[in-house]
């Protein structure tokens, strides 16, 4: 056989090893954070320094402001407090101050009007004022619902001020992070496990009232939160455990799942929260498309990224030179966390705000979760084990600010029908902005979360609703009404929109061997990528099809090739 022939069967087999090792083998690289060490939490034991103060009750910042003054200032003006921040990545529109203060949200709707100046859903003392029949005798009952302080502001109940004063610097619950969580933790755990509740002080204003020894606090502060901290609020927005962050759930209290499978890589291995999100100052600065706080922006910081721990080319092997070099355009995220809630507990992807469902057991009403095909109300359809939807984002994002008219849209992907009511169309609440022509966009994934709310088409802006009444009562209608009412926002008592929410999927990473694989994306049948609405068309697909034949032709195809050439020569 000619030498220029045996070349070519030469190369030929290389490639198709090679590319076979690209199709089927794993990358080489660990699980874990190139060898990084988990900064140990310590305890400081407090107990002489109450003792010397005279501290036999906590109340909050007022029991640790003599000692931790520029803290608790700290504090003060950081978005856990402030629950605003100014950010510069709103698309078209400047800086502007947004945060669950300021804008008009999918889960509670408004928490403060006028800028973030007048409460509206912030606190209180929900009991049961109406119920089913058969369960008359639940009427009366405390609901466990406080209202959004509940989660929102690590405060002591008073409404936050934008400027400080002294009654301010006493509101922060200093505990809620700096206690060891087997103690006391926030949140609606500490509301349903009695660790604190509200009261009216003696100018008849809520506030909160933490229900554990002064002693027992002061022998288990620490110097930073433990994940149980964080997550006693994290892990249960929006109204239940997992309901609202994309895998931010009871599974990330551990990292594992109830039987022992990795729920997420980082917490399993020993990290805890702060070790990704360090809060220099008590400032948690964040760059997901729906989260708010930016307030590292002004002083320069960097977000923690993948590639922080991980390096910018974090594969190893044939596969990994192959996923280093071809996908700079695919987020760490999109391949490494290929489910949401793929653990013991649901997440909420969509909630109707036109109807209630009464839960007997939390002895209250809540929003409706209809099952999609029936439309029954009577129970909340949750999800498990979904895979996320992908879009492009370039760092800039869409906004719906409180402060602007909309016009909602007709898309019948993602428009819902109100069980009570009439649908107008969809507003965004966050979108991601970007495209495959933008050298700054990746590929993330997302959770979609859209929420049926009411709205004005007279007006061109949601309603508010007094979620508190709908709770109590489980008229959805009423709540908007008085809504309408305080804010002012006229409503037609039927009209609705879909209100849309891309919501960035960051935790949940799984093990390597987990991560998606080539025909995931690219496969000729099943595939999860939407390549067309991405901007490839269908060439992708086809492309990765036609490797796939070609090699199938040639593992057949080139052997018999060879063996007719050797057998004529």
């Amino acid at each position: 056989m000619p030498g220029s022939v045996r070349m070519l069967v030469l190369i030929t087999l290389v490639s198709m090893l090679l590319m076979m090792a690209i199709s089927v083998a794993g990358s080489e690289g660990s699980d874990s954070a190139n060898g990084y060490t988990p900064v140990p939490i310590k305890v400081v034991d407090h107990s002489e320094l109450f003792q010397e103060a005279g501290i036999t009750k906590y109340e909050g910042s007022k029991s640790c402001i003599e000692c931790h003054r520029d803290e608790v200032v700290e504090v003060f003006h950081s978005y856990h407090y402030q629950m605003a921040s100014k950010a510069g990545d709103v698309y078209g529109k400047g800086e502007v101050l947004v945060g669950g203060r300021v804008v008009y949200n999918d889960f509670c709707t408004v928490m403060f009007l006028d800028n973030g100046n007048k409460p509206f859903n912030w606190i209180g003392y929900v009991v049961l004022k109406k119920a089913p029949q058969g369960y008359e005798d639940l009427v009366g009952s405390f609901t466990g619902l406080t209202g959004c302080s509940m989660c929102h502001g690590v405060g002591m109940g008073l409404p936050p001020s934008w400027e400080p004063s002294r009654e301010q610097l006493e509101n922060i619950d200093c505990i809620a992070c700096h206690v060891d969580p087997s103690v006391y933790v926030s949140g609606p755990k500490a509301i349903g496990k009695g660790l604190k509740n509200v009261t009216k002080d003696e100018e008849g204003r809520w506030r909160y009232v933490i229900n554990v020894p002064a002693d027992e606090i002061a022998k288990n502060i620490i110097d930073k939160p433990k994940t149980e901290n964080c997550l006693a609020c994290h892990a249960y927005s929006g109204g239940g455990p997992h309901l609202k962050r994309p895998n931010l759930g009871p599974d990330m209290m551990t990292g594992k799942t109830e039987d022992g499978r990795i729920f997420d890589v980082h917490i399993a291995s020993g990290l805890t929260c702060t070790d990704c999100h360090p809060g220099e100052d008590h400032r948690y600065s964040t760059e997901s498309v729906d989260t708010w706080s930016r307030e590292g922006e002004e002083r320069g910081e960097v977000t923690l990224q993948c590639s922080s721990c991980h390096g910018e080319e974090p594969h190893d092997g044939a596969k990994g030179w192959f996923l280093n070099t071809f996908h700079d355009k695919v987020a760490c995220q999109t391949c490494h966390i290929p489910y949401i809630a793929h653990g013991d507990w649901p997440t909420e992807y969509y909630r109707d705000w036109s109807a209630t469902t009464f839960h007997p057991d939390k002895k209250r009403w809540k929003f409706s979760i209809p099952d999609p095909e029936t439309g029954n109300t009577s129970e909340w359809h949750l999800f498990k084990n979904l895979e996320p939807v992908y879009a492009w984002y370039n760092g800039e994002r869409e906004v719906y600010l409180m402060t602007d008219k909309v016009t909602p849209i007709k898309d019948s992907d993602l428009e819902l029908d109100p069980v009570n009511g009439e649908s107008a169309g969809v507003v965004y609440y966050v979108k991601p902005v970007g495209s495959k022509d933008d050298p700054e966009a990746k590929i993330y994934p997302f959770k979609l979360h859209r929420a049926i709310i009411p709205f004005s088409t007279s007006e061109g802006k949601p309603v508010p609703m007094k979620v508190g009444i709908a709770f109590a009562t489980g008229d959805a209608k009423a709540a908007a009404s008085k809504g309408s009412q305080i804010s002012g926002i006229e409503w037609d008592g039927e009209t609705y929109v879909t209100y849309v929410r891309y919501m960035q999927v960051n935790h949940g990473v799984q093990p390597a061997d987990n991560a998606l694989q080539c025909l995931n994306c690219h496969g000729p049948t099943v595939r999860r990528m939407p390549w067309p609405e991405l901007g490839y068309g269908h060439f992708p697909e086809i492309a990765f099809t036609a490797i796939t034949l070609g090699l199938v032709i040639a593992i057949i195809g080139v052997p018999l090739w060879y063996f007719k050439l050797r057998k004529k020569a």
